[in-house]
């Protein structure tokens, strides 16, 4: 067979049999994710910035997909009528999870840093000290508030894990950045 000049073969998609876990993919999960493998790893590879996490995330969930088939099958449950968007679905939940527990280290959060040391002159690790200080006079609702935002966590899903309406806990995170903006500035001055 010869191509076209200027035509390119797309590369085979490759999917293990197995996930990283030693879980087996049914053959009829098997078969959806090999068609819907470069389409969801490739949104996948974007979203997370590693291709060997993206096809490893999908194997995972590849088979995890199988054991819900078997469970169902085996209570009785009405089979999964479209396999393909069910593997798709599931896959971008588990992508979506993973991107939320990775560690922020967004440029955006280096510049809000880079902003707020122009009220100090210490190094990091003071600024660091500081900021822990002020933070340990919070009751432990608000720290989790502050520490889910941080880590990438909606305002609806940090109130429902804190036990808060999403308002009140957007509004006790304001709040808590007003009195570290007010900390800085006085710990400025007073150098």
């Amino acid at each position: 067979m010869h191509l076209k000049r200027g035509t390119k073969r797309s590369p085979s998609f490759l999917l293990n049999s197995v996930d990283r876990l030693g879980r087996q993919i049914g053959p009829e999960v098997f078969s959806a994710a090999q068609e819907i493998g470069p389409t969801a790893v490739r949104h996948a590879e974007q979203l997370l910035g590693d291709p060997a996490l993206a096809i490893s995330l999908f194997e995972e969930t590849a088979a995890t997909v199988t054991e819900t088939l078997r469970e169902n099958a085996a209570s009785g449950k009405p089979a999964i009528d479209d396999l393909h968007s069910y593997l798709f679905l599931a896959f971008m939940r588990r992508v979506r999870r993973g991107k939320r527990t990775e560690p922020v280290f967004e440029d955006a959060d280096e510049r809000v840093w880079e902003k707020r040391a122009r009220y100090t002159d210490g190094n990091e690790t003071e600024r660091s000290v500081f900021i822990d200080e002020v933070l340990a006079t919070c009751d432990t609702v608000t720290k989790n508030i502050i520490l889910r935002r941080l880590e990438g966590f909606s305002w609806k899903e940090i109130g429902r894990q804190c036990g808060v309406s999403s308002h009140a806990a957007r509004q006790r995170f304001s709040a808590t950045l007003q009195r570290l903006r007010k900390a800085f500035r006085g710990k400025g001055k007073a150098k």
